[in-house]
C-alpha cells in the first residue's frame, strides 16, 4: 500500500498544477475556482495534521489561500507528504488515529486511509473547479489518474 500511496501523492501534485493551468487559461482569475483550490491544499494540512495528532483548532478558519499561495503549498504538500511516507511501515500506515471530525464527532481512521481520503477529496473539487473554469471561458484541466500514467510514466 505504500507504493500506492505514494504514487497518489504524485498524482495529486501533477493533478493540482494541471489546475493551476486551467485556471490562468481563463481570461478573469476566477475566484471561486482559486477558493476551491485553497480549499483543496487546506484539508491536506489538516489531515497530515490528525495524522500527527496535533491541534486542529488552528484549521477551524478557513486560510483561503491566493493562487500565488496555492501555488507555493502544492510542491510543500507533496514533500510533506512524500517524508511521511518515507518514516511509515505497512503496519503503521495501518494504525488508527482519534480526532474531533468537522461535525464535531470522535472518530477513528487508519492512517493509510485519511492519506486516501484526503486526495480522493481532492479530486471532488478538482471536478467543481473544472466546471468553474469552463464558465469562465477556460480550458478545464483534465485531470483523471489514467491521463496521469499515461503522460508521467510513458
Amino acid at each position: 500500500m505504500l507504493d500506492f500511496h505514494t504514487a497518489l501523492i504524485s498524482f495529486n501534485t501533477w493533478a493540482n498544477g494541471k489546475v493551476v493551468e486551467s485556471l490562468r487559461s481563463c481570461p478573469a482569475l476566477p475566484e471561486a475556482g482559486v477558493l476551491r483550490l485553497s480549499n483543496i491544499l487546506e484539508n491536506n494540512w489538516y489531515v497530515y495534521d490528525i495524522i500527527f495528532e496535533r491541534d486542529l483548532s488552528k484549521w477551524d478558519d478557513d486560510r483561503n489561500y491566493t493562487i500565488e499561495e496555492c501555488i507555493a503549498e502544492i510542491p510543500k504538500i507533496e514533500a510533506a507528504y512524500q517524508e511521511l511516507l518515507q518514516s511509515l511501515t505497512e503496519e503503521q500506515l495501518a494504525r488508527t488515529v482519534r480526532f474531533k471530525n468537522v461535525v464535531g464527532d470522535m472518530v477513528e481512521r487508519r492512517i493509510g486511509d485519511l492519506i486516501f481520503h484526503t486526495f480522493d477529496h481532492c479530486t471532488y473539487h478538482r471536478g467543481q473547479i473544472a466546471m468553474i473554469v469552463r464558465e469562465h471561458g477556460g480550458e478545464p484541466a483534465k485531470t483523471w489518474y489514467n491521463r496521469w500514467i499515461a503522460e508521467t510514466q510513458a
